[in-house]
Order: structure tokens, then sequence, then C-alpha cells
């Protein structure tokens, strides 16, 4: 549903979907990924950047599922609007990233994002997205 493959997938399987509504997706935290060789190799920490990612992906999958069939379109990231991080992820955990539309105008959706680990909210905040059309003359 989205055109993210590895090493840039920051989502494993999706667990809930109300297709255009909300989304609910999981990421093992693998102990191996190279990013932890530099971010930080005494005490790794999965990069707040990639949990902003991994909800923009959720996200991707929740507007492309209320795409008609076959529609090809884009959904990309246009903004990160008060996103806040409140613990630390370290490797070998899984995230549980949920995502739900708030609101649309035109080709610009406004996506709720929450990152739970283990039960507790490690990150939380909105993103812009530009869907369809205009989304797919920008990668041209």
């Amino acid at each position: 549903m989205i055109p993210h493959r590895p090493p840039f997938l920051w989502i494993d399987r999706v667990e809930e979907l109300e297709p255009g509504v909300r989304c609910v997706a999981a990421k093992f935290v693998d102990p191996a990924d190279p990013i932890f060789a530099g971010h930080f190799p005494a005490k790794p920490i999965l990069p707040g950047v990639l949990l902003i990612e991994a909800v923009a992906q959720t996200a991707g999958v929740m507007l492309a599922s209320a795409a008609p069939q076959g529609a090809g379109e884009l959904a990309l990231l246009a903004a990160v609007n008060r996103f806040k991080f409140f613990k630390p992820v370290s490797p070998g955990r899984e995230l549980r990233i949920e995502t739900r539309k708030l609101t649309d105008a035109g080709q610009m959706a406004y996506i709720g994002g929450t990152v739970w680990v283990g039960g507790e909210m490690v990150a939380s905040g909105e993103l812009s997205v530009v869907v369809g059309l205009m989304a797919a003359r920008t990668m041209e």
C-alpha cells in the first residue's frame, strides 16, 4: 500500500485498519539495525525522526486504504506539527504506531499520531500530509 521498502520500511504489519480514518501498525526495533552503530554506540536509542517516519508510513497506509483500487496516489509528508518525545526507545522493543485522520482540506490531510512501547506512550504529535495528484506531480 505504500512505496517504502527495506531498509526504510518502518512498519512491519498492520494490526487494525479503518480505511481513511484510523490505522494501528507495529514495528520491531531490530538491535542489528546499522543505525545503532552510530546512535549511540554506548547507549543505543532509536532516533526520534524515525518514530515520526513510522507514524508517517502508518498514515500512508491509512490514507491509501481509502483510495480507489489502483489509483497509485502518494501521500507525502508536508509538515511535522507539535511532535513530542516522552521516552527513549531502545533496540529490541516493539513499537505500536497509531494514526487517526483529524481533518482534511482539499489534498491536505491532518493526522494525529501516537507511538507506544509496552503500554507507555513514547511520542505523540500531528503531521500534515499531501495526498493525491499534487503529491504525484511533486515526484516528477
